[in-house]
């Protein structure tokens, strides 16, 4: 004959809120409308700059002389030219040359000198 089963500790499932707060998501409408986006342009969908976006340690970067718009994360990363950027629910999907980016609407825009960066690469 087997113990009996003693009660164990169920694991928590977080709320909603709790969920967003600590792993910031696009919604399932900003997915849905990357993924048409990319099957008619054929770009890949990239999530890299999501989080960042969300706290702050990513950015557009605006050139005042150009107005040309990139994606930047620090010096050493950042995407090409933005072609176009779209909004959706609370989130962005900003088209580069090769990419779909989908961004988090909290996204700050900061002036940068986009002829310095990528000159260092060239």
């Amino acid at each position: 004959m087997s113990a009996p089963v003693q009660n164990q500790a169920q694991p928590q499932t977080p709320t909603a809120a709790a969920t967003a707060a600590a792993d910031p998501c696009p919604s399932a409408n900003t997915m849905w409308n990357a993924a048409k986006l990319a099957i008619k342009e054929d770009r890949a969908i990239m999530l890299d700059y999501y989080v960042d976006t969300h706290k702050n340690t990513a950015f557009l970067g605006i050139d005042p002389e150009t107005s040309d718009r990139i994606l930047v994360k620090s010096k050493e990363e950042f995407t090409s030219l933005v072609k176009k950027s779209y909004k959706v629910d609370e989130d962005f999907i900003i088209v580069t040359e090769n990419s779909l980016y989908v961004v988090s609407g909290k996204i700050q825009k900061r002036k940068v000198n986009l002829a310095s960066l990528q000159g260092a690469y060239e």
